[in-house]
């Protein structure tokens, strides 16, 4: 596949804008504070040291005082393996600025001004996106280093609304040497007088894949009409008439294989990683679990692996005709006990999903959660009552195999992508995982109907 002849923003930026940056003056390059900032040690900054970066990339106007500040764990705030300094300020007139800043390197990585009353002072009349584009690109001097600037593509301009004057959302697509980045990028909102609202950072940092090394176009097509596996499922599809029911499809899953890496070959799931088989065993097909066995009072210990034990215990005994209906889900890892040996205080929670005929059924709205009391070992539905498993009405027997729906697939998937991809990180995971480089097919988004084999469309 070629790569598309896709150069970077700022190699590509007209005369004219480039001299209203330099008119404008540009502070200095971003990267430099950033890279004076790091710490091998992947030490957290402390709340003071925060702050200061945050004044350091966007001063704070008069009459805003600080208000809070609080550290946020990897994901809670941005869809980012690393955490955050979430930092506030507040003005008299109730406007706020929230600051977003990396808790190493000091980085900004999210900036909003929010319920700004003012208006702006530049007439209609004036060019007034073309303004807001030269504070978003004098901005991103400031916040970012020249070599990822160059990373950037033409922006796109996206929607936002609000109360101010005419704001301008860019969103800078990333690119590394003419291959896209998927999910990640650069947004900025700018009012039409060039005053930023808003930034956000959305960009892996894990070292990148040796591209010398890449496979051919050839051998990725073959790896993939070979090794996609989608899975048979029952799946809500909505129609024209704002109703849905649930359908028979093969569609993928996150854990299934749908695209190949593009250096070594191996098979990768939609969360980035390497795809292993994961096959789903209901309640019924797993040997009777003895009751969990209690703590001593507050200061016993319960893990997440007796948790698990609880839960199924109760509803083995609880629901003894519904076993074969129910398996316990996949990647609970973001319950794993971490207090080391030391009593636990909040409650444990493990997720089951439904199964019809031993088909599952692949909507996350009809799992369900049982909660454990670490203390005790007790185990009870989330919520007032048990879930009910999904009403579907199937009866027809025929279904095509996974080859023929692999056939009618890459009939509408016959176009081969490569890009980057940022796999999830894992919980007991300490550092951002390695972007991949990956093949794809793409085309038409659907499905196929897994009782005729007829692709189903989106579009």
């Amino acid at each position: 596949m070629k790569k598309k002849d896709r150069k970077g923003l700022w190699n590509r930026m007209s005369l004219f804008l480039l001299s209203s940056i330099l008119i404008l003056g540009v502070i200095e390059d971003g990267g430099t504070l950033v890279q004076a900032a790091e710490q091998k040690s992947n030490k957290i900054l402390s709340e003071q040291e925060a702050i200061k970066f945050a004044k350091k990339w966007m001063d704070v106007p008069a009459r805003f005082e600080y208000d809070y500040g609080a550290y946020a764990e990897p994901y809670e705030v941005l869809r980012t393996p690393y955490g955050a300094w979430v930092l506030h300020w507040t003005h008299p007139n109730h406007s706020r600025i929230l600051y977003k800043i990396h808790p190493v390197s000091g980085q900004l990585l999210n900036y909003d001004y929010l319920d700004e009353k003012s208006e702006t002072t530049v007439p209609i009349t004036t060019k007034r996106k073309q303004i807001a584009l030269e504070g978003a690109l004098q901005f991103l001097t400031k916040v970012m280093t020249s070599e990822e600037r160059t990373q950037l593509v033409e922006p796109q301009e996206g929607m936002y609304r609000s109360d101010n004057s005419e704001p301008y959302h860019f969103i800078f697509d990333r690119v590394k040497k003419g291959v896209p980045f998927k999910g990640n990028y650069i947004a900025v909102t700018v009012r039409g007088d060039g005053k930023v609202l808003g930034f956000k950072r959305i960009w892996s940092e894990g070292e990148m894949p040796d591209e010398s090394k890449i496979i051919s176009e050839k051998k990725a097509r073959e790896l993939l009409e070979q090794n996609t596996k989608p899975t048979m499922h029952y799946k809500r599809v909505y129609s024209g008439k704002d109703e849905s029911k649930y359908m028979l499809v093969y569609d993928y899953l996150p854990t299934d294989p749908q695209f190949v890496d593009a250096i070594s070959g191996e098979m990768i799931d939609g969360n980035g990683r390497v795809a292993k088989p994961s096959p789903i065993k209901s309640l019924k097909e797993m040997p009777p679990v003895p009751a969990p066995t209690e703590g001593k009072g507050f200061s016993g210990v319960f893990t997440y692996e007796q948790a698990k034990e609880s839960a199924i215990h109760f509803l083995q005994t609880t629901y003894p005709d519904q076993l074969g209906n129910i398996y316990m889900l996949d990647g609970q890892s973001d319950e794993i006990d971490s207090y080391d040996g030391k009593p636990r205080w909040e409650d444990y929670f493990v997720k089951f999903g439904w199964l019809k005929n031993g088909i599952l059924v692949g909507d996350r709205d009809s799992n369900f959660s049982l909660y454990v009391t670490p203390r005790t070992g007790e185990s009870g539905f989330v919520g007032k009552d048990k879930d009910a498993p999904p009403v579907i009405d199937d009866t027809n027997k025929q279904i095509v195999d996974m080859a023929s729906a692999k056939k009618t697939e890459q009939a509408m998937k016959n176009k081969l992508e490569l890009y980057y991809f940022q796999p999830e990180q894992d919980v007991s995971e300490d550092e951002e995982p390695k972007p991949r480089l990956v093949y794809r097919l793409s085309g038409a988004y659907g499905i196929v109907d897994a009782h005729t084999g007829k692709w189903i469309s989106y579009q």
